[in-house]
């Protein structure tokens, strides 16, 4: 008995305990559906209208917080409101009236989510008129980026009324859509007229086209919008498209500096007679400034001479600037900074190799007999034949191609090993050459601020005809004037060829590559961008749809580029 009652209170206990850990019930999956419109005062479409406030009804209740910030009325309106929420209803009351004979369109974006979760309504949108008919236009495309040919999705679409005082980066759209995930866009709901349709990214969301930042693509002229339009296509590139201004020019330390207000693509300097001495100079690394240094001629006096130039630059759309410039140094006691080089080698075929230097300052001196070629402890040090290298305008890039006989350093690197062997049976009789090594001697390049570089070494490696692979290219185009551009995975241009239908691309190293062609629409042997200030678009590319895999002693053809 006393064994029973024990089992009890035991029992007892244990339910008590499990009473007293209660938990709550594990809840389901997170809701991930928006909140559905079953109803609206106004009706959609509605005509005729004449009340100071619409209203919407959800199948769930609704957070309207963010209603303000995204809810779009177009013609695009600073119209005033204020938006009354309750349960799954809002109410928007007007705080003056809506224009007569005027179709309204109310884009919420998303401005109204469901309660708990903040799930947005999808393409809420509701149209209504003031008059006795509705606008029924429409205009719908698509939007592509320029040099991928991907599609563009959240590019705004605008449309703006067509006058000749527009400004796109001041004047904002009267109509507009954003592009889906597919690069889609439809503007419904559009008056008859005359417009001006352009797309760009919106980055800050202010409705304003920013020309420093933000991507953009247009048609050129206007559209008469009579009817409802399909494939309206636009494309989209990021161009600085900025006036390119003069912004200062003085002395700063060693140095003189001239700054501009965009980045710059090339410039050139004019010495203004009487001139005694010429500079060098270098674009900045931010592209929006130009350094002089002084000369080296331990003739110049810093405190009496100066030079009088003009400094001619543009930029990426070929707007230019003229400035007179008077050139005059101050004694600096700040030391210069000790130079530095980039260095690589690209093997253009089994014997050729191009050799590249960058610097981080102009070279002001350049030693060709310096440049040596080291292959083995066993061969002598010889100097390498750079007589035809090429500078840039600047002198901080150098490029030369240097011709490698393989042969004849394997031979002279046995007949050394041969006459060892000789002496010493230990001593291998040959040995295979794989590499060898260009050196830049310490006295090769002296900067402008009159600087030695240290020792530069790049090693170079053997390579056979059968490490390379061929692409024969045939093209089917009735046009005249293009370029067919051979780019790696990342882009970068590796070949290009002007004009011609059928080519062939030899000693390509193995790897993947992708085809682009540039065509010149207008026929001036120029391809262009375009830009927005000139009402310009950017000229046709055609991307071929197959990256195209070059294996090793491999021949690959392609004779269906139709463009």
């Amino acid at each position: 008995m006393k064994i029973f009652v024990k089992a009890c209170l035991i029992t007892l206990i244990l339910m008590n305990l499990n009473c007293a850990n209660q938990r709550s019930p594990t809840g389901g999956p997170k809701d991930s559906i928006p909140p559905v419109l079953i109803s609206s005062i106004p009706p959609n479409a509605a005509l005729n209208f004449d009340n100071d406030w619409i209203e919407l009804s959800f199948d769930d209740d609704i957070n309207t917080t963010t209603l303000k910030r995204n809810l779009v009325i177009s013609p695009l309106t600073e119209l005033k409101y204020t938006a009354k929420t309750k349960k799954n209803k809002v109410r928007i009351e007007f705080e003056e009236r809506l224009r007569d004979s005027t179709t309204y369109t109310f884009n919420f974006l998303q401005g109204i989510t469901d309660l708990t979760e903040k799930n947005p309504v999808i393409n809420l949108s509701l149209a209504l008129s003031t008059g006795p008919y509705i606008d029924s236009l429409f205009i719908k495309g698509a939007v592509h980026e320029l040099y991928t040919q991907l599609p563009a999705p959240g590019v705004l679409v605008g449309l703006y009324s067509y006058s000749d005082s527009l400004d796109l980066t001041v004047d904002k759209p009267l109509y507009f859509s954003t592009t889906n995930d597919s690069g889609a866009y439809v503007i419904n709901n559009i008056k008859y007229g005359q417009y001006k349709i352009f797309a760009f990214n919106d980055e800050n969301n202010d409705f304003t086209f920013n020309s420093e930042s933000e991507t953009y693509g247009l048609k050129s002229s206007f559209i008469l919008l009579s009817s409802g339009l399909d494939s309206v296509n636009l494309v989209i590139n990021s161009i600085d498209s900025r006036p390119l201004n003069f912004i200062s020019s003085r002395s700063f330390g060693r140095y003189y500096d001239v700054r501009y207000s965009k980045p710059i693509t090339f410039y050139q300097l004019t010495y203004l007679p009487p001139y005694k001495y010429t500079f060098l100079h270098q674009l900045q690394d931010e592209f929006t400034s130009i350094r002089i240094f002084p000369p080296l001629d331990t003739l110049y006096n810093q405190d009496r001479d100066s030079s009088q130039l003009i400094m001619t630059v543009y930029d990426t759309i070929h707007q230019h600037s003229f400035d007179t410039l008077m050139v005059k140094f101050l004694s600096s006691q700040r030391p210069p900074t000790p130079p530095t080089s980039r260095i690589s080698a690209k093997a253009i075929n089994a014997s050729q190799y191009e050799v590249s230097l960058s610097f981080d300052k102009p070279i002001a001196l350049f030693d060709s007999l310096s440049v040596l070629l080291n292959t083995d402890t066993l061969l002598p040090v010889t100097p390498i034949d750079v007589d035809r290298y090429h500078w840039n305008y600047d002198r901080t890039e150098l490029s030369f191609k240097v011709f490698m006989n393989w042969s004849l350093l394997q031979d002279s690197l046995n007949h050394q090993l041969q006459k060892l062997h000789e002496q010493d049976s230990m001593i291998p009789d040959q040995r295979v050459l794989s590499l060898t090594t260009i050196a830049f001697d310490s006295t090769c390049f002296t900067d402008a601020d009159g600087l030695s570089l240290s020792r530069i070494l790049i090693k170079v490696t053997k390579k056979e005809t059968s490490d390379f692979g061929t692409l024969h290219i045939k093209a089917n185009t009735a046009k005249t004037s293009f370029i067919i551009q051979i780019l790696d995975t990342e882009n970068k241009l590796i070949a290009e060829r002007r004009n011609q239908t059928t080519f062939t691309m030899e000693y390509l190293n193995p790897g993947t590559y992708n085809l682009r062609v540039l065509i010149d629409n207008n026929l001036d042997g120029v391809w262009t961008v375009g830009n927005f200030i000139d009402d310009s678009t950017p000229e046709n590319i055609y991307l071929y749809p197959k990256p195209t895999k070059i294996s090793a002693n491999w021949e690959i053809s392609i004779d269906d580029l139709t463009f």
